[in-house]
C-alpha cells in the first residue's frame, strides 16, 4: 500500500502547535458530511490538542455530531482511574457542541470482567463494525479517518515501543500489551497495520527533549523498530506537527 510522504510543519510554541492542528481538523470536518472517525492518544493531546479542536470547531460554527472518536491505545487500569485516556479525552468533549457519548469509543477497563485479551479483540471488533474500509469492500481493514498521535522521547508512539519485533506484519488491528517500558504495563493499542491503514496519521510533538526522537523519525529509511514514530504513516497525509524544541534537531 503506497503511503504519504511525511510533511513537517514547526510552531513556536505548544499552543502554536495545537491551533494549527485544530485549525487543520476544521478543514477536515468542513471538507465532508460523512461521519469522520478519529482516533486519539492520551497526554498532551488529550490536554491540549483536544480542548483547541472544540474552541475551533465552535468559532466555526461546527458541532460534533458526525465525529466518532477512537482510542489510538488505552491503559488496562479500572473505570475512572486517571492513568485512563479516556478519562482527560471525555473532560476535553465535555463543552464539544453535539457530541455524543455514544460516539465515544472506549476499550474495557481492568474492572470490566474481561482480561486484557479480550479487551483487545473486543476493540477490533467494534472498530469491523463501525468503520468502513477505504475501499467499501465488507470485510476490508476498517480505515480511520484521522489517527492524532502523539510521541515519546523514545520514539514510541500509541502503545508501539522501539525493540519491538514484528510491528509491521502483526496481524491484528489491535494488540494487548503486557510489558509496557512505560508504566502501567499492560495496555490495548491500535497495530502499525491499522494505524497505516488510515486516511490521515497527525503526530503532534512538542519539546526539546523529544528532538532526537524527531530526528530518527524522520531519518530514510528508519525501521519501525527503530522508530515506531517513523513508521506511524497514512495513506493520504502524513504530518507531523512540531514545537521550535521538538524541531530544534532537524537539519
Amino acid at each position: 500500500m503506497t503511503q504519504a510522504t511525511r510533511v513537517r510543519h514547526v510552531e513556536p510554541s505548544v499552543a502554536a502547535v495545537a491551533d494549527d492542528a485544530a485549525r487543520r481538523f476544521v478543514e477536515l470536518v468542513a471538507s465532508t458530511t460523512a461521519e469522520l472517525h478519529v482516533a486519539v492518544s492520551g497526554g498532551s493531546v488529550a490536554t491540549k490538542v483536544l480542548p483547541a479542536f472544540v474552541v475551533e470547531m465552535a468559532r466555526a460554527g461546527l458541532d460534533w455530531t458526525r465525529v466518532h472518536v477512537w482510542f489510538a491505545d488505552e491503559r488496562f487500569v479500572p473505570t475512572g482511574h486517571d492513568d485512563r485516556n479516556v478519562v482527560a479525552v471525555a473532560d476535553a468533549l465535555k463543552g464539544a457542541a453535539g457530541f455524543e457519548q455514544a460516539r465515544l469509543h472506549a476499550t474495557l477497563a481492568s474492572d470490566s470482567g474481561e482480561t486484557l485479551d479480550d479487551a483487545a479483540v473486543a476493540y477490533e471488533a467494534e472498530l469491523r463494525a463501525l468503520v468502513p474500509p477505504a475501499d467499501g469492500v465488507p470485510g476490508g481493514i476498517p480505515s480511520l479517518d484521522l489517527v492524532l498521535l502523539g510521541a515519546g522521547g523514545d520514539g514510541h508512539t500509541a502503545s508501539l515501543f522501539p525493540g519491538t519485533a514484528g510491528l509491521e506484519t502483526a496481524a491484528a488491528l489491535v494488540e494487548s500489551i503486557r510489558d509496557s517500558p512505560k508504566p502501567p504495563p499492560e495496555r490495548v493499542t491500535l497495530t502499525l497495520p491499522a494505524i497505516r491503514e488510515a486516511a490521515r496519521v497527525w503526530a503532534v510533538v512538542t519539546g526539546a527533549e523529544k528532538a532526537a526522537a524527531v530526528r530518527l523519525a524522520s531519518t530514510e529509511g528508519v525501521t519501525a523498530e527503530e522508530s515506531p514514530l517513523g513508521a506511524a504513516t497514512g495513506r493520504l497525509e502524513t504530518l507531523l506537527l512540531l514545537d521550535a524544541g521538538a524541531a530544534e534537531a532537524l537539519g
